[in-house]
């Protein structure tokens, strides 16, 4: 089979490096950028050096991973322990200082990155398997096949792990021993962008993004679709400008489901029927995150913006890390934290916008979406396989 593609307005034609992937001959093609230049950014303004970076420690993982912006390393964590996936197929955990506890290999690379729940650690691979180990020794419980690449992390929900797959399937398999509890699936377009969103659950429903733009209610119980809206339509004259993908993870505020595509919009839905409540244009594949009544959002050139989430209206915005391509978004003692392919680690102040602090913590990007770990202290994953452990304290 082959695809083709015209690449018609300029800022496809810089798009280079696109790889397409042929899965299992299921016609679906995965697609993703390859490693955009990494941009400097500017200076911060005068003034707004209001926060000093230390690293704790820093430890070198195996392998070495291709900074994808849309497929970021989630780093799993508790007050005793950090689980991490390196780009070898190794799912490695380690104390909170730093020393490893234990390793094992895994058949394919867990590029998502593990989760840590319930005294277990999960993990799903490239190659299409998910993994259960107990996280205190590594002892492997149990490790079941499916269809094809995982795309999400496990999340573990009332008796339930649920995984996306890249063909499109939703799976609820069972917490004891991997057995299938039920599945759901979509069709899926010719061309996608390898990120799917991280289900959401919340009151027994599941709320699943897909790569037509879809977002799905399901019932967590039994897989019943419940209701589905379409976040953004398909629309240009080449494959790559149709591209919708629900890549943002769903967020519950209160009555209301949050959602985000790429080049589509960033809407909010009634959580008992799907109606929609309010829709902007905005192209996102970062989960956004709510706080103190607010919706953050860095979009997909880079600008964060700070959103009313009860109509949308967009409060402030900050465009000066334009053109950077972030490979995390979250939120850490109040501030609004960023990374991106550069490998900067921004600090931004929720209420203005402003960036109050920013370092680079590596040469190479940074791949996985800071975790915290409160009293200001944050991990962070390089793609060049080191993770560091930093101190963030304002001046």
């Amino acid at each position: 089979m082959t695809l083709r593609i015209s690449l018609s307005s300029s800022w496809r034609l810089m798009v280079l490096g696109s790889l397409a992937i042929l899965l299992n001959g299921c016609g679906i093609m995965s697609w993703f950028h390859s490693t955009p230049t990494p941009k400097a950014p500017p200076p911060l303004a005068k003034g707004q050096d209001k926060v000093s970076f230390s690293t704790e420690w820093q430890s070198r993982l195996y392998g070495v991973w291709q900074v994808n912006p849309y497929q970021g390393t989630l780093i799993a964590h508790d007050k005793e322990q950090v689980v991490v996936a390196d780009a070898s197929g190794h799912l490695v955990s380690m104390t909170d200082s730093g020393h490893q506890m234990w390793m094992r290999s895994l058949d394919g690379r867990t590029a998502r990155g593990p989760t840590l729940a319930d005294g277990m650690v999960y993990a799903g691979t490239d190659a299409g398997k998910v993994y259960a180990f107990t996280a205190k020794d590594g002892h492997k419980l149990w490790a079941v096949q499916l269809s094809s690449e995982v795309l999400t992390p496990v999340v573990a929900a009332d008796g339930h792990l649920l995984v996306q797959t890249v063909d499109g399937h939703l799976w609820a398999l069972d917490p004891k021993d991997g057995k299938v509890q039920w599945t759901f699936s979509m069709n899926e377009p010719s061309l996608i962008l390898r990120a799917v969103a991280t289900p959401t659950v919340h009151d027994g429903v599941v709320y699943a993004g897909f790569a037509d733009g879809t977002v799905v209610a399901l019932s967590l119980s039994s897989g019943a679709e419940l209701w589905r809206v379409q976040v953004a339509l398909p629309h240009g004259s080449n494959e790559l400008a149709r591209m919708v993908d629900v890549a943002a993870s769903p967020i519950i505020d209160k009555d209301q489901v949050i959602t985000a595509a790429y080049q589509g919009n960033l809407a909010a839905y009634g959580l008992p029927s799907g109606t929609q409540n309010w829709s902007v244009p905005m192209s996102v594949y970062q989960t956004p995150v709510l706080d103190a009544g607010h919706l953050f959002v860095v979009d997909a050139d880079g600008r964060i913006s700070s959103v009313d989430p009860s109509s949308g209206n967009v409060l402030w915005r900050n465009d000066r890390l334009s053109g950077h391509y972030m490979t995390g978004f979250g939120l850490c003692g109040g501030d609004l934290l960023a990374t991106d392919n550069a490998g900067y680690l921004y600090v931004i102040d929720p209420q203005t916008g402003h960036r109050i602090g920013q370092t680079r913590l590596s040469d190479s990007g940074i791949q996985s979406t800071p975790a915290c770990l409160g009293n200001g202290q944050i991990l962070a994953l390089s793609d060049a396989g080191t993770l560091y452990r930093i101190k963030l304290a304002k001046r």
